[in-house]
């Protein structure tokens, strides 16, 4: 995995990065912005990297951005990439990457792509002085993955990912994914004992959550990038995106086709299609596994946990979690507390 795949680059984990024109373009980047070659910084933030046998991840907190637009071949590989809060524009061979959303309550809401190349990819990059983004790209071999194409809890869908092919699985972070970026950030930054321990199993930890939550065999996982078009992928990112910023609304099926510039029909279908249940289904498992992990990982009360996820009545938010999940939302803030002194 070539390490020009990330934007930045520090010399050592932990390390402010100094990335000026001339070594962005010495590790393989096309400047596309007419700039001059020299050696003006043009980003620097905190940043980190952890590298195992068949994972190598970067990750970068706060990173500040100069005018910028720049062009990589990228290898053959997987990555998961995880943006947590801010923007810069993204794109790989034309496809969008998703970018974090504010939510009416000015919270970041985080996005995320699993994303299969080929040899020769192109990711385009383009940044506007004073943008920034905390983010993470974890990359995975080939080699690697396939270790676990014929464990007996390996669904069929991920078998899709090992064959090669180009493809884009959007996947939503949740509430431990980001509890989990922020905590290597913070162990990238102070360097506790066994930092790099902390650092590798948390890696783990977020692949583990990204494979789950995209090839799971539950009615969210997502069909193959093969069984969907270009456009039918990323109407899903947007429904997923406007899901999240309307976290507690009412949601309508005419308001989401009308903003995804379709029709009610095509929606029902191309969700029944991917996610194998109907559109109100989709998301209301969406709202309750969001508020899932905020029982795990936030300190909101229940009741406003519930109203979040847009219900109005705490009896109704407990009934419907519970037929979700088997247990009530007071197990879970319990399971988080942890035991009792």
């Amino acid at each position: 995995m070539s390490s020009a795949n990330d934007l930045l680059s520090a010399s050592k984990a932990g390390s402010d990065p100094i990335a000026t024109r001339r070594a962005l373009r010495k590790n393989g980047m096309r400047l596309l912005d007419d700039g001059d070659q020299n050696d003006a910084v043009v980003a620097y933030g905190l940043t980190g990297r952890v590298r195992m046998d068949g994972i190598h991840a970067t990750f970068g907190r706060r990173v500040q951005i100069d005018d910028l637009e720049t062009e990589i071949a990228l290898d053959a590989q997987v990555c998961i990439n995880i943006f947590l809060e801010g923007f810069v524009e993204t794109s790989v061979n034309g496809v969008p990457m998703p970018i974090p959303q504010r939510t009416a309550q000015g919270r970041w809401q985080s996005s995320a792509m699993i994303m299969s190349c080929e040899s020769g990819a192109r990711l385009r990059r383009r940044a506007r002085k004073g943008q920034y983004l905390d983010k993470m790209v974890i990359g995975l071999s080939r080699d690697w993955l396939r270790r676990w194409a014929n464990k007996a809890d390996a669904p069929d869908a991920f078998r899709a990912l090992l064959e090669g092919g180009p493809g884009f699985w959007p996947w939503q972070p949740n509430r431990k994914v980001e509890f989990l970026a922020r905590q290597m950030f913070d162990i990238a930054a102070r360097k506790p004992p066994f930092a790099a321990l902390l650092l590798e199993s948390h890696t783990l930890a977020i692949v583990c959550e990204a494979l789950g939550a995209t090839f799971g065999d539950s009615s969210d996982a997502a069909m193959p990038p093969a069984a969907l078009t270009a456009t039918e992928q990323q109407r899903l990112y947007m429904l997923v995106q406007y899901i999240e910023r309307h976290s507690a609304q009412t949601l309508s099926v005419a308001d989401m086709a009308g903003t995804l510039g379709t029709s009610q029909a095509t929606l029902q279908r191309l969700v029944r299609k991917a996610h194998r249940c109907s559109l109100n289904a989709f998301v209301r498992n969406r709202r309750l596994e969001n508020a899932r992990q905020a029982l795990l990982f936030g300190n909101s009360s229940i009741s406003e946990i519930a109203f979040n996820a847009g219900y109005a009545h705490l009896s109704n938010f407990t009934a419907a979690f519970h037929k979700r999940f088997g247990y009530p939302p007071s197990a879970v803030r319990k399971q988080a507390a942890g035991p009792a002194a």
